[in-house]
């Protein structure tokens, strides 16, 4: 009799931590199932109002949106992220090209100093620019760096480094170039700074780990750049 006694204790322990192993294993994959349904950052995707071409950008980048102003110009809001000393999404003052989309880094735990500016993914079209070869030429400007050229999604794209400076501020990045449908389509990834040093006390200068953090964000929605047709 304690020998069958034994025996069912034995079961019961066994059933007991079989059940605990179980309800263990379903609840990770429950949780896997669920993190995969709901991610942490959900993409959205941009269209080119004529169709021309779309992206893929994380939910948590700001979508940049021109405001025209009396004089016929106009400049970018919300000024807090899509505007600094250089411009970040066009070029505002020489209007040479055409902006079609423009979007901002927030300003968050990796950004929160006076010293980061604004950064940017934007695409606009270069409308004095009429060949292929001037287009992926790139700018006889100084600031301009030819690279090594890319393909994006299967397109090639020529590809460069740009930087300039002034008043304590400063603003740099890449610039990537392609010749389609007759016109000069340029990407960039832009990052505009002040100098940590003129703040009183100095403000905080963003690490490496923040600049990837930025970076990645806008190198995501490049990425994924593709023409429709």
């Amino acid at each position: 009799m304690a020998f069958r006694a034994r025996q069912e204790e034995r079961k019961t322990a066994y059933a007991g931590i079989s059940t605990l192993v179980l309800s263990v294993v379903l609840f990770v994959l429950s949780s896997t199932t669920s993190w995969a349904q709901h991610p942490t950052d959900p993409r959205k995707t941009f269209t080119a109002p004529d169709g021309s071409f779309s992206f893929r950008y994380s939910s948590q980048l700001i979508q940049c949106q021109q405001n025209k102003q009396a004089d016929g110009g106009y400049s970018w809001i919300p000024t807090q992220n899509c505007a600094a000393y250089f411009p970040v999404c066009d070029d505002e003052v020489a209007q040479q090209s055409t902006a079609i989309a423009c979007f901002a880094y927030p300003k968050n735990k990796f950004t929160n100093s006076v010293a980061f500016e604004a950064a940017t993914f934007s695409v606009e079209t270069m409308d004095r620019i009429t060949t292929e070869k001037d287009c992926l030429s790139g700018s006889p400007d100084a600031i301009f760096v030819g690279r090594s050229g890319v393909k994006i999604q299967g397109t090639a794209f020529a590809a460069f480094e740009f930087g300039e400076g002034g008043m304590s501020q400063a603003v740099g990045g890449h610039i990537y170039r392609a010749f389609h449908g007759g016109k000069c389509y340029q990407l960039g990834i832009n990052q505009a700074t002040a100098s940590a040093q003129t703040f009183d006390p100095p403000a905080r200068e963003l690490t490496k780990g923040d600049w990837l953090q930025v970076e990645g964000s806008l190198e995501q929605a490049r990425d994924s750049f593709r023409f429709l047709k």
